[in-house]
């Protein structure tokens, strides 16, 4: 039986003001942190949303901000289950995919689009959540669906098309890049949109979670998040 990836620690008090039920930017945070501050770096946020991250990096003057998504106010307005991405080659220093990939029909061929849109040197700051924690599991026991999970209209409606495993997102990010660091993240919805004493509890028993989360993240995690550049590119001769 093969034993479980643990994941580095990660802190996170230089990380102080992202929401408890965004714990996913925690490490791409850090990681950004440690680039030099002396070189431009182009980022692109696949599945940019509300584009959060942009407001988490307000700061970094070094980091020249790019998202994309199906609809909304973004710079690249993309269905990323339609071939190819509309970037050419080694365009961007960074790439950041969170919580996006197990949306999409076909997560494999965007994967290998964001390799080639990326630079030979790029680092790519990657999530997807863990279906099979423990939550879920107690969902899957007694027959209750999260939004996630909309019956006959999850493709439509942009749910989650796949719903793996820790061992299978590992396996998946590895297939595509070269993982140098990997986190494990737990959070629940309630605690980041609920106020006052409930806001409070949901945040303090989400601290608990992350406290054991390492000891077996199949369980305990919610998101694995991980840190990784390409793969060597092998040139072939004639």
């Amino acid at each position: 039986m093969a034993k479980e990836e643990k994941a580095p620690a990660i802190s996170t008090h230089a990380i102080s003001n992202i929401p408890s039920d965004c714990r996913q930017f925690i490490m791409p945070l850090e990681i950004i942190k440690r680039l030099p501050k002396d070189k431009e770096y182009k980022l692109l946020d696949v599945g940019g949303d509300t584009r959060l991250l942009a407001k988490f990096l307000s700061k970094n003057k070094n980091i020249k901000y790019f998202s994309l998504d199906y609809f909304g106010k973004h710079d690249y307005i993309h269905d990323l289950n339609e071939f190819p991405i509309p970037i050419a080659s080694s365009s961007f220093d960074i790439i950041v995919c969170l919580e996006t990939l197990e949306h999409l029909l076909y997560p494999h061929k965007v994967m290998k689009e964001l390799v080639r849109i990326a630079k030979p040197e790029a680092i790519f700051l990657l999530s997807m959540p863990n279906e099979y924690n423990f939550y879920c599991r107690l969902n899957y026991l007694f027959g209750k669906k999260t939004a996630m999970q909309e019956p006959f209209k999850i493709v439509e409606n942009h749910r989650h098309v796949h719903l793996p495993r820790v061992r299978d997102v590992n396996k998946f990010f590895s297939a595509h890049i070269k993982v140098l660091e990997t986190d494990y993240q737990w959070q629940s919805r309630t605690g980041g949109h609920s106020r006052g004493f409930k806001s409070k509890l949901f945040i303090f028993i989400d601290n608990i979670i992350n406290s054991i989360k390492n000891i077996k993240p199949s369980i305990f995690a919610r998101s694995i998040i991980v840190y990784g550049k390409q793969k060597r590119r092998h040139v072939k001769n004639g």
